[in-house]
Formats: structure tokens, sequence, C-alpha cells
């Protein structure tokens, strides 16, 4: 609006006076003196209206440009204020925004770790009361022959049971008291010097079902059984009454050390 106080307003006199339109002397053979005095008369009266005019309109072009910058001026102090209070307002909000993103973020993470916790808190329970029940199962291994300690018997005391005893035909115990009693099949040597695993299929199975009958009468009733022989399976086994005792069969050492943990659970969950 700075270009409003610039306009000339001398260009706009000439421009109303070459707009205003002035009568045409119409050419007479004689001119009288009267005709003159009159036209000058009006040339005068014409020339006055333009100065109101003039003055009018100049007040007029001021009267506007005041009113113009006044509204400027308003405008730029409203606009200010009020911009001002927007900046304000929405930083506000953006600050609460952020300050309750940041508290939501925070409670997923929080919950996140939480459960995180927990569920780690229960896996070491869980490890922690595995190895209570394995700390506190005794064990009793027993090799239907006379050669001694095989390595899977070495590899259960590794595990840390509470106690595994080494048994074998030359030392026999009259009474098995253990919780989990332990067969072991795979490592037995026969009279003549032939390992299980040698033997032909009818003489596995039936040397099976015959130390299987005979580990059963000193079993006690209570025990977890554990029959240690590789593949193939024994029909044997199935074809043995173990009078209601719980048994499983393990065909590699890896299997026999847990299959040996399984049965402590069993075995503690019949003696609690």
């Amino acid at each position: 609006m700075d270009w409003l106080p610039s306009i000339d307003l001398s260009l706009l006199w000439d421009l109303i006076i070459a707009q205003t339109p002035t009568p045409t002397p119409t050419s007479s053979p004689i001119a009288t003196p009267v005709k003159n005095l009159n036209d000058i008369e009006l040339l005068k009266s014409q020339l006055e209206f333009l100065k109101a005019t003039n003055g009018q309109l100049g007040e007029s072009f001021n009267r506007f440009v005041g009113a113009m910058q006044f509204t400027l001026v308003v405008f730029t102090f409203f606009s200010t204020v009020f911009g001002g209070f927007l900046v304000y307002l929405i930083g506000k909000n953006l600050d609460d925004a952020k300050k309750v993103a940041s508290q939501t973020i925070q409670q997923e993470i929080d919950n996140h770790i939480a459960g995180l916790v927990k569920k780690e808190v229960r896996n070491v329970r869980r490890t922690l009361l595995r190895e209570r029940v394995i700390n506190s199962t005794t064990v009793d291994y027993y090799l239907p022959s006379q050669n001694g300690e095989p390595n899977e018997y070495k590899l259960l005391v590794a595990r840390e049971f509470k106690n595994v005893n080494f048994w074998n035909k030359t030392t026999i115990s009259q009474r098995f008291l253990a919780d989990v009693c332990v067969l072991d099949l795979e490592n037995s040597i026969d009279a003549a010097g032939k390992k299980f695993s040698e033997l032909p299929p009818d003489k596995r199975e039936e040397t099976a079902k015959r130390i299987i009958d005979e580990f059963i009468q000193i079993l006690p009733q209570t025990a977890t059984l554990v029959i240690y022989v590789a593949p193939p399976a024994l029909k044997a086994i199935n074809n043995v009454t173990f009078k209601g005792r719980y048994y499983a069969p393990a065909n590699t050492a890896i299997t026999l050390v847990g299959m040996v943990a399984d049965a402590a659970y069993v075995a503690h969950g019949q003696n609690t």
C-alpha cells in the first residue's frame, strides 16, 4: 500500500481537465463583446468547479490512504498477536503430544521388558525346579555282564544326579532302591564274550526278555525303568509284564541321558 501516497495529484488534475468538455465556439461572422464576456465567465466557473473538485478529490485520497494505513497497522497488530497465540498454542500441543507419545512409548517398552523378564523368570524357575528334581534323584545303573563302567554311566554321573550307583552281574544288589533304574543291554557281553548288539535277531529277543524278566523281580514298584538298547527295536520289551511300572527305551547315549532326566520327573511325581 506504500504506492498510494505517491500519486501525483497534478497529473490527475490534467487528466480531469482533458476530460472536461468545453463549449465549442460557434463561428460567427461578427464576434460581439457580449459573447466573449459570456465565454470568459463560463470558463472561470468551470475552473472554479475543477479546483473545488480537485481539492475534494485530494482530501478523499488522503483519507483513503490514511484509512488503509490504519487498517494495515491494525491487521499487522492482530496478525502478530493471533499468530503468536497460534504458535504458543500449537507449540504447547506439540509439547503435550511429544510428552504423551514419549510416555506411551516408554510404557510399551516397560510392558515389553516386563513381559520378557517374567518369561525369563519362568524359564529360570522351570530350570531350577528341573535341576532340583534331578539333584534329588537317585539312579541305579545295571549292566547284566561282568565288564566295568561304560561311558554312558559316566555321562549320567556328569549330569549331577543326587547319586548314580553302578552295578554289574558280579555286584548286583539284592534289591534296587533308586528312584530311576537303568538296564544297559547295549553294552552287555554274554559268557561267550559276544556283545549283545552282535547277537542274531532271535537270540537278541530271547536274551533281552530273560534279562528284563529277572531285573523286574528286584526292581521297586515305584521305580521308573529305562532300557538302553540300540536299534533295531526289541519286540521283547512289548512282551514283558512290567506290573504297572513306568518304563521307556533309549537307543543312543544322548537319549539315555535325556530319558533318565525325564524319568526323574516321573519318579518325583510318584513320590510326592
